[in-house]
């Protein structure tokens, strides 16, 4: 029989602070992080949408790419909605299951915070005295390095429904598509940096197309495997002391997660 002093304890669970906007998909990564075991201690919701609309990442990408071709995105995405509105409703609603999610978070005993950006000083401070660990961003706003900083094992971890390097930013999905190459449709679980959808990788995997997916479907279903991934890598970290982390340019064409 052990002795009290040759008993060793559990190693202590990393604390993590989720980074989300307040839609129903960023809170199920939540709900996830939570079911998988994973030790958050805190949600900071950034509201991105001004009287409903979402002003702040018009302006960003008008700021990035020029007004012509922001209204034109707008324009094409209008136009994709009045076509696949209701049969891409079904689908999301059956993916992310709304009563299970908010019972999860309902039960759950962290701290929700909302801002409307996260560096911020107020939220900063707030962040600061949760003491994150780790930091989980599923989220369309922009983290700081000074945000990031914020996490105590450098270890900022976000996600991607696209493959990296070949497909970034918004709508992979679809260029993937329109590019006829369905082997590039999946979804990446990487470190986040200061670039869009750049950082050192943790995994990758691919997405079998459905009859009844659309561009939308495939990523949302991506969502859901990162918040796995990032589900699982965090656990084994916990047990382990590592998380993976590769270069773009080392990751292998036919590279996924198993």
């Amino acid at each position: 029989m052990a002795t009290p002093d040759q008993t060793s304890s559990p190693p202590a669970r990393s604390r993590v602070v989720a980074l989300i906007n307040p839609t129903l998909h960023c809170r199920a990564t939540c709900a996830e992080l939570i079911n998988s075991g994973v030790n958050l201690v805190g949600i900071v919701e950034a509201q991105t949408k001004t009287s409903g609309l979402p002003l702040a990442t018009f302006r960003r990408l008008v700021r990035k790419q020029g007004l012509l071709a922001t209204t034109s995105q707008i324009a094409a995405r209008l136009a994709y909605l009045s076509v696949n509105r209701s049969a891409d409703k079904r689908i999301y609603q059956e993916l992310f299951d709304r009563q299970a999610i908010e019972a999860t978070l309902q039960h759950w005993s962290g701290k929700t915070l909302a801002c409307s950006v996260y560096h911020a000083p107020d939220t900063m401070e707030q962040i600061r005295a949760l003491h994150p660990d780790i930091l989980v961003v599923h989220s369309q706003s922009w983290v700081t390095k000074k945000v990031r900083d914020l996490a105590q094992k450098k270890l900022v971890l976000g996600g991607h429904p696209g493959i990296t390097p070949d497909y970034r930013g918004s709508h992979s999905s679809f260029w993937a598509l329109l590019d006829r190459k369905p082997e590039k449709v999946g979804w990446t679980a990487f470190h986040l940096d200061k670039g869009v959808d750049t950082g050192d990788v943790i995994v990758q995997g691919r997405l079998t197309i459905q009859p009844n997916d659309s561009y939308m479907s495939l990523n949302w279903r991506g969502m859901k495997e990162i918040a796995g991934a990032l589900a699982k890598s965090i656990t084994k970290f916990d047990e382990t002391g590592e998380i993976p982390r590769n270069a773009h340019r080392q990751i292998p064409p036919d590279s996924e997660y198993g």
